[in-house]
C-alpha cells in the first residue's frame, strides 16, 4: 500500500511513518523548513495552496496514493494561544489537504484532531458531545482542529474516499516536547526528587502512550471505519498520574508538592466508541 502522510516530522508523524514503513511505502510531508533528500520526501509549505498544487499535481501523475494520513497542523505557543494567525494557518493547510486528496484519490482519509475540540470543563465528553472549544485555554487549536473535520466532510463529500476523523487526547512518549506536563514532571523528579502538582492534583485528563496511539491508526487504516472517533487511553488525575511516574523513575524519598492554586477540572474522555469498534 502506498501511504502519504503530512506532519511526519512531528512527534506523532515521525512515530507512525517508522511503523507504516516497515509493511508499506510511505510518502512524508515535511515542513517546507526542513531539508529532505529521498525522493519519496516531500518538503512544502502547506498553508500555500498553489505551491501544493504545483508540486503534488506531478507527483500524483507518477505515483498512487492508496491512504492517506493527516497530522500536520500548527500549534499554539503558550503566550500565542490568542493568536488568530494560528487558525488562519491550520485552515490554509487544510485547503492544501484538499488538494491533495483531490489529485490522489485515496481510499482512505485518517484525519488526526485533537480533543481540544471539547471544552476543558468537568464533565464526560464523547463523540455527541457538542465541540466548545471556546472553553478551552487551546480555544484556537480546537477550533481549528473541528473547522478541518467539518471542511474536509463537505468539500470531499462527493469523492469516493472514506474519510475518519480521530480526537486524539494527550499524547506521551519518546521524542515528545518538552514543555508537556510528563515531561516537565520527570525534569522536576530528575533535578529535584519533587513532583509538583497544582490545583491539589486535582486535575483530570487523558492520555494515551504513542506506542498505543500508531496502534490505534493502524486500524483505522486496515478496517472499513468511518466518522469520528475520540482517541485515549486513560483517564487519570495528575496528582495519580505524578505517583506512577515516581514509582517509574523515583525512589522511596519522592515527594509530590500539592499546591491549591491552578486548573481542578475533571475532564473525563469517552472512549467506548472506539472499545466497541476495537472488540467487535
Amino acid at each position: 500500500m502506498n501511504i502519504l502522510i503530512t506532519g511526519a516530522g512531528g512527534f506523532i508523524g515521525s512515530h507512525l511513518s517508522k511503523v507504516l514503513a516497515r509493511e508499506h511505502k510511505t510518502y512524508l510531508v515535511f515542513s517546507g523548513l526542513k531539508a529532505v533528500g529521498k525522493p519519496e520526501s516531500i518538503s512544502v509549505d502547506l498553508t500555500d495552496k498553489s505551491l501544493v498544487y504545483k508540486r503534488f499535481s506531478d507527483l500524483s501523475k507518477q505515483v498512487n496514493i492508496d491512504a492517506m494520513f493527516h497530522l500536520a497542523s500548527c500549534m499554539a505557543s503558550p503566550d500565542q494561544t490568542e493568536n488568530v494567525e494560528l487558525l488562519h494557518d491550520n485552515i490554509a493547510i487544510t485547503e492544501s489537504i484538499i488538494t491533495i486528496a483531490k489529485l490522489f484519490k485515496p481510499s482512505v482519509l485518517i484525519n488526526c484532531s485533537s480533543m481540544a475540540v471539547y471544552p476543558n470543563i468537568s464533565g464526560t465528553f464523547s463523540e455527541n458531545s457538542g465541540p466548545a472549544p471556546q472553553k478551552n485555554p487551546d480555544c484556537l487549536y480546537g477550533l481549528s482542529k473541528y473547522c478541518t473535520e467539518v471542511i474536509i466532510d463537505f468539500l470531499l463529500r462527493k469523492e469516493s474516499i472514506r474519510i475518519v476523523h480521530l480526537r486524539i487526547s494527550q499524547v506521551h512518549g519518546e521524542g515528545m516536547q518538552e514543555d508537556r506536563v510528563i515531561p516537565v514532571m520527570l525534569k522536576e523528579l530528575q533535578e529535584n526528587n519533587t513532583i509538583t502538582v497544582y490545583g491539589d492534583g486535582e486535575r483530570t485528563s487523558n492520555f494515551i502512550e504513542v506506542s498505543k496511539l500508531t496502534k490505534e491508526l493502524q486500524f483505522f487504516l486496515n478496517n472499513d471505519v468511518t466518522g469520528v472517533y475520540n482517541i485515549g487511553d486513560q483517564n487519570i488525575s495528575y496528582v495519580e498520574l505524578a505517583q506512577t511516574l515516581i514509582e517509574q523513575h523515583g525512589d522511596n524519598n519522592s515527594v509530590i508538592n500539592k499546591k491549591p492554586q491552578g486548573n481542578k477540572e475533571k475532564y473525563i474522555l469517552d472512549t467506548s466508541k472506539l472499545n466497541a469498534i476495537n472488540k467487535s
